[in-house]
């Protein structure tokens, strides 16, 4: 609606205590419901999504019961809390630029050195990508910001990835899965590329119906394709770099789960401000929907 403004993203550091609370749930012997937590934690399970989506930073008694309830100690968390307090409240208050704000780190122990696995070419990198997108459990969130639409990569390794996520995302299952997708659609002066606005418009038909599968739109100016991840369950990133000729792409991939905080964090920033598909799609002029411009 024109005038209208789109809400603040959540600040960075509220989003990084949420992405590490859902973590803490998915580690649990027992997945917990929202339900089950917000009888628990003596609070709605409006306000449990809330704070898992970090839309809400939570206050010391509904961390501490959140940690408890998921067999986790509260002790462990109050200073983590605090500093992320500290930090969100710094950024309200407007800090110089120049002065830092380190991000929060969880209570997590890890060893210092991360073990990533190398993936030379498309091929590799797809077909990995592949099998761990059909070992997920509840969630998988991807981004694709190239300068081509995937139609317009052939290689047999990137259509099974595609087709593997839908295939998740559609699959009869008592678990909540949940798949977010962000779409980079490549706009040149205003107007949006003609052939990746034709395939958005076919994915979206194709997969508007599954329930568990959402996608939203970063309008993308660049003349160069972003870097690309998918983030799996609450361990697994995956990241591409791709460049030069269209089927040229390599990467690697990290189970870690304070690594995946990092992106998992980012990840909720853009998706916190942007547009869902359906909605982009229909703000396009009908008049002249072949040439991508905005009503």
């Amino acid at each position: 609606m024109p005038g209208t403004r789109k809400p603040s993203p959540p600040p960075e550091p509220q989003l990084a205590f949420a992405a590490q609370l859902r973590e803490l749930r998915r580690r649990t012997l027992k997945e917990p419901t929202e339900e089950a937590l917000a009888r628990r934690m003596g609070c709605g399970r409006s306000t449990v999504s809330a704070i898992l989506n970090g839309r809400r930073f939570p206050n010391w008694e509904h961390t501490a019961s959140f940690v408890e309830a998921c067999g986790g100690k509260a002790g462990e968390w109050k200073d983590h809390w605090l500093r992320a307090r500290r930090q969100i409240d710094q950024l309200r208050e407007g800090l110089p630029a120049s002065t830092p704000v380190p991000l929060a780190h969880p209570p997590i122990e890890c060893d210092a050195m991360l073990a990533a696995r190398w993936y030379r070419n498309n091929r590799e990198f797809y077909e990995a990508a592949s099998e761990r997108v059909r070992q997920a459990r509840s969630e998988i969130r991807v981004t694709y910001t190239r300068r081509y639409p995937p139609t317009q990569y052939t290689t047999r390794a990137s259509a099974e990835y595609f087709e593997a996520i839908l295939g998740w995302a559609a699959q009869d299952s008592d678990d909540e899965r949940c798949v977010r997708r962000i779409i980079g659609v490549p706009e040149h002066d205003g107007v949006a590329d003609r052939d990746m606005l034709a395939w958005a418009r076919q994915h979206h038909e194709a997969s508007k119906h599954i329930l568990s599968y959402e996608a939203s739109v970063l309008r993308w100016t660049a003349a160069a394709d972003g870097l690309n991840m998918a983030l799996i369950d609450e361990s697994a990133v995956f990241l591409a770099f791709s460049g030069g000729p269209r089927q040229k792409l390599n990467g690697f991939s990290v189970e870690d789960p304070t690594f995946m905080s990092y992106f998992a964090a980012y990840f909720e920033q853009l998706w916190a401000a942007l547009q869902p598909l359906g909605t982009y799609l229909g703000t396009l002029d009908p008049g002249r929907e072949g040439d991508g411009m905005p009503a």
